[in-house]
């Protein structure tokens, strides 16, 4: 009998032991296919914006995306605007996210906490425009400066004799900045004083005060535009609208911005005289990249200018 019980109990001491290397077995086979299925983020990005709503603001974060996919990466967007600058700065440092692109209205007032970012490890790119006093890596975007100069040329195009310019910025910009640091309004002036007949009389933005309420107070003005440079494409379908309402089309010339349907269905129409497009989208995808490139310790530019196409009649095989 005892050698029975001795025998039961060495079976069933066995048993446990080869149950135990089974279940063994089995966690580490699941760990395994754990780690073989699940995909790493390479590097964790913040996109800063007070810009979230526009055309511009689209494209753009539909090339970020685009990009992060293909790097295999992961991002987030703080808006400024519910939360502080200094707070959304603070938090990105905390979460130590690998690198920032920053998309503000005006980059140059962020200067101080782009400083704070590199002292805290983390890449900076700036999109849009720059802040060149400050530490950031790069700067990505469309050269302001130039586009200004272009768009006072093609308003220059758009009239024969005298010409009395009118600008409506869109969201991008804001009304509380200084026109003096504003690079696409310096560069129309450029134009403007090198030219007797042109004149910059009405600088007005969207961004508080719809487009159409700003058309209906430029009508009213004494002294009336005959041309209008308008750098949002939803505010041009606005402006556009109310010339059709108030039979003012063909009163005043439209210098667009954009590609879309609607731009170009306009300028096809003649209600358009051209439009200025910028690449938004390219502009969000090559901030990935390079700042992509920064982390990665590789030598990059620290200005990098994309350029911009006009979209006229006979772009469109129209003479």
């Amino acid at each position: 009998m005892k050698y029975i019980i001795q025998a039961l109990e060495f079976a069933i001491v066995t048993a446990l032991i080869i149950l135990s290397i089974i279940t063994f077995n089995k966690i580490n086979q699941a760990a395994l296919f754990e780690k073989e299925t699940f995909s790493e983020e390479k590097y964790h990005y913040a996109v800063i914006t007070d810009d979230i709503s526009s055309y511009a603001y689209e494209r753009f974060i539909g090339g970020v995306d685009a990009a992060i996919k293909e790097l295999d990466s992961v991002y987030e967007v703080y808006e400024v605007g519910d939360d502080s600058l200094e707070d959304v700065i603070e938090m990105v440092v905390i979460t130590q996210v690998d690198g920032v692109i920053l998309r503000l209205s005006n980059n140059a007032i962020a200067s101080e906490e782009i400083d704070k970012c590199k002292a805290g490890g983390i890449d900076i790119i700036t999109v849009g425009n720059d802040a060149p006093d400050s530490l950031r890596d790069v700067y990505i975007g469309t050269n302001k400066y130039n586009l200004g100069r272009h768009a006072a040329t093609l308003a220059i195009k758009a009239v024969d004799g005298p010409k009395n310019i009118g600008v409506i910025l869109g969201s991008e910009y804001i009304d509380e900045e200084s026109i003096a640091t504003n690079n696409f309004i310096n560069g129309i002036q450029d134009i403007v004083t090198k030219n007797d007949n042109l004149n910059l009389s009405i600088i007005k933005y969207s961004n508080s005060i719809r487009a159409e309420l700003l058309m209906d107070d430029i009508l009213k003005e004494d002294s009336p535009i005959n041309v209008l440079i308008c750098t949002d494409p939803v505010d041009v379908n606005r402006i556009i609208r109310v010339l059709v309402d108030r039979n003012k089309v063909g009163d005043i010339k439209i210098v667009a911005s954009g590609d879309t349907a609607e731009i170009k269905d306009g300028i096809e129409k003649r209600l358009i005289t051209a439009s200025i497009v910028e690449d938004y989208e390219e502009i969000g995808n090559m901030s990935v990249y390079f700042l992509n490139r920064v982390i990665q310790g590789e030598g990059v530019s620290t200005y990098v200018n994309v350029p911009f196409e006009t979209l006229e009649q006979r772009n469109l095989g129209i003479e």
